[in-house]
């Protein structure tokens, strides 16, 4: 694995695309390379993000996989950033945000929620409670079953570890029964998400007002940190970012406990 990719997550997150659309395909990496007009070799380090796959071969690929218009959208604008360190993206430009691919195509989310459980997990019940709650609750709905429809893209293998502030638990407004029921789903042992979550007490030594951030991690150790402001999120996978997010979050989770419903609520 080349330095190139460990900086840039995209390469990888990319190609892993790739690959994965063949392999539902059942279609062989030589196949692929023949009708690409390219070599086994040269596809293959586009798929395992050694190299960076050509705007025109990616677009060839994607179309010979048949994969949708949708992912194609996004896996495009993905590749467009790929060979930057950091990039913004707006919240309010319509389109399918580029941390679905992350989601789907990664292997490790590390979270650090202070205040609230992360929207990709709240329950029906909990996201219809919270203050600021969409007053339709039709619209609320079709929100939560799209998060779910993001959980199933998830590979089987991949991991989530949340820490939640204890805020989290006494959310104002909100039903001590509800957040129950909303951190018995997601510590439940096992459970369909794949989710590690402790809880980070007020007194921790280490600051609790820490605000809110992902860090996504590939198969290939490749790191990206996502940081979501009201109007934009950010990407950073510059290696001092990385390491001093990752390092946070490490401090965070030595003083994390387990969720015991019997103490908490």
């Amino acid at each position: 694995m080349t330095d190139a990719s460990l900086r840039y997550p995209g390469f990888y997150v990319v190609g892993r695309a790739i690959r994965e659309h063949r392999m539902a395909r059942d279609m062989s990496l030589r196949r692929l390379a023949r009708l690409m007009g390219t070599s086994p070799s040269l596809l293959s380090s586009w798929e395992t993000g050694e190299r960076r796959i050509p705007a025109v071969p990616l677009g060839w690929a994607l179309g010979l996989l048949e994969v949708p218009a949708a992912e194609c959208h996004l896996l495009g604008r993905l590749h467009a950033e790929s060979e930057r360190a950091s990039y913004v993206e707006g919240n309010d430009s319509g389109e399918i945000s580029l941390q679905r691919a992350y989601d789907r195509y990664t292997l490790h989310t590390y979270e650090w929620a202070p205040k609230v459980v992360p929207d990709l997990l709240q329950t029906f019940g909990y996201a219809h409670a919270l203050p600021g709650a969409r007053p339709q609750p039709d619209d609320v709905d079709q929100e939560i079953f799209a998060r779910r429809v993001r959980q199933v893209d998830r590979d089987s293998r991949h991991r989530h570890t949340l820490l939640l502030g204890s805020a989290a638990l006494t959310l104002e407004g909100v039903p001590a029964e509800v957040v129950q029921a909303q951190l018995q789903e997601i510590t439940s042992s096992p459970n369909r998400w794949q989710v590690d979550t402790r809880i980070v007490p007020a007194d921790a030594a280490v600051s609790p007002t820490i605000e809110s951030f992902v860090i996504y991690e590939t198969a290939e150790k490749a790191f990206t940190v996502v940081l979501r402001h009201e109007h934009s999120t950010v990407y950073l996978s510059d290696l001092t970012t990385v390491r001093r997010y990752k390092s946070t979050f490490d401090a965070l989770q030595r003083v994390a406990v387990a969720y015991d419903p019997a103490t908490s609520c």
